[in-house]
């Protein structure tokens, strides 16, 4: 659980800081399994993945391979390890029994957003159980994606009230603040181009 909110917490502050993760396993299945569940936190849009594969590809977010997979010294990239004690369990594709270490770290963040709080909130909650916890999760990816929509929304008016500060518009979000910055931006670029297509047609049509 102790790596799992490190895991969380790494992958949570945004692409300025995390470009990617990579999972080493021999096991394809587990390796699979761990991008999966790493995967709800994140909107579909930010996600690109590649559950395994025997070379590192940097134009995925998410990555699994094999031991010590070669990854250049200069990739910003957090890399986790993950072993089955239970081979039986893990059989089955279940990670209840594996171990996860972190075996190389990105650059740290200075900027400690709210959204980390809360996944470290459920995830620390042993009395949540596994479905309720999975529904919060959902439910709390969702209330993002909505801020990060409204963030957009309200930036891309710039382009017809040149005076509006970016930072403000962070302000006066409920609930959001300039600590908020980096994971709202990189939400935002996993907005579907129909959405953004659809909100600058609609500030276009605006009165200037």
């Amino acid at each position: 659980m102790v790596a799992l909110v490190i895991m969380v917490a790494l992958i949570c502050q945004g692409n300025r800081i995390v470009q990617r993760l990579v999972v080493e396993s021999p096991d394809r299945l587990l390796a699979k399994q761990l991008i999966l569940a790493l995967s709800n936190l994140l909107p579909i849009g930010c996600l690109k993945v590649l559950t395994y594969n025997d070379t590192y590809e940097s134009k995925y977010n998410l990555l699994g391979g094999p031991l010590d997979i070669d990854i250049p010294l200069d990739a910003n990239v957090l890399v986790l390890r993950i072993h089955a004690e239970e081979p039986a369990l893990a059989a089955n594709g279940s990670l209840e029994s594996c171990r996860i270490q972190v075996r190389r770290r990105p650059i740290p963040n200075p900027r400690h957003p709210r959204l980390l709080d809360r996944y470290k909130q459920l995830l620390l909650d042993s009395e949540v159980h596994h479905t309720v916890l999975d529904a919060t999760i959902r439910s709390t990816r969702e209330h993002w994606v909505s801020k990060a929509k409204l963030i957009y929304q309200m930036s891309r008016q710039k382009e017809i009230t040149p005076s509006l500060n970016i930072t403000n518009v962070f302000n006066v979000v409920r609930g959001c603040s300039e600590q908020d910055r980096d994971v709202l931006t990189f939400w935002q670029e996993g907005l579907s181009k129909v959405y953004k297509e659809s909100v600058i047609a609609t500030i276009h049509q605006l009165p200037h």
